[in-house]
């Protein structure tokens, strides 16, 4: 694992685009302010690719300090629960704001980047790596139950030419072992500029995920999305 604590070197604006993307990655992890949002996230059933199936709205406050998520005040369909976001039932996911990418860029994943591509992405021009990570070297933990696997991923990412900021992020696990319970899940982060206490800092503004359950067409989609960013002081209240 990287350690965001730990200098991270600049590079020149000749150095590679994915080389500059990586320590954009790692500045960003360092400079972001402890904070908290509120995550809504819808949660659907479909058949395969079908039409979505809308089954319930799992909401919570996540409080981002000193590099952890943590989730409080759960609300199902806003009601409150008194269990925590991992003991609820169904499909649910953690990480959208700086593990995954780091995971992505930490060395130790050994990721192989393709060459870059053009494209665009909510109207900005954006350079498209694809990439892979073998399940050897993988962070990403899929877990149903008391079963858990760290299986290999494939995905792309969009990066800003400008800034080496990554704009989106795509993942789908590839090879799941025969005997866990989905053999499909795939996920997707977009990054937005919000401001908190009065600076700009790209955060996922909107995320999905996919599972498919194994030897069946059933799968569930969630949709998620990250609103009211403001500061977090653990010494204060929090006022929602």
């Amino acid at each position: 694992m990287v350690d965001p604590a730990a200098p991270v070197p600049s590079l020149p604006p000749s150095a590679p685009l994915i080389d500059r993307a990586r320590v954009a990655t790692l500045q960003f992890s360092q400079k972001l302010p402890n904070f908290i949002c509120q995550e809504f996230m819808a949660r659907f059933s479909q058949q395969g690719r079908g039409e979505k199936v809308p089954q319930d709205i799992v909401s919570a406050e996540i409080i981002y300090e000193d590099g952890k998520e943590t989730y409080r005040n759960v609300k199902i369909n806003n009601r409150p629960t008194n269990k925590q976001l991992n003991e609820i039932d169904g499909a649910w996911s953690t990480g959208e704001f700086a593990s995954a990418l780091l995971d992505l860029f930490d060395p130790l994943s050994r990721a192989r980047f393709s060459s870059a591509r053009a494209s665009t992405i909510a109207g900005l021009s954006a350079q498209v790596y694809d990439y892979q990570v073998e399940a050897p070297n993988s962070n990403w933990r899929l877990q149903i139950g008391s079963q858990s696997v760290t299986p290999a991923y494939t995905g792309s990412i969009w990066v800003d030419p400008n800034t080496a900021r990554v704009l989106r992020f795509e993942r789908q696990a590839r090879n799941i072992p025969s005997d866990f319970p989905i053999d499909t899940v795939e996920s997707a982060i977009d990054y937005s500029f919000v401001m908190i206490e009065g600076k700009s800092f790209l955060l996922p503004v909107h995320a999905e995920s996919l599972g498919c359950q194994r030897g069946s067409s059933f799968c569930t989609h969630n949709v998620i999305d990250f609103r009211n960013y403001r500061e977090f002081k653990g010494s204060g209240r929090i006022i929602p």
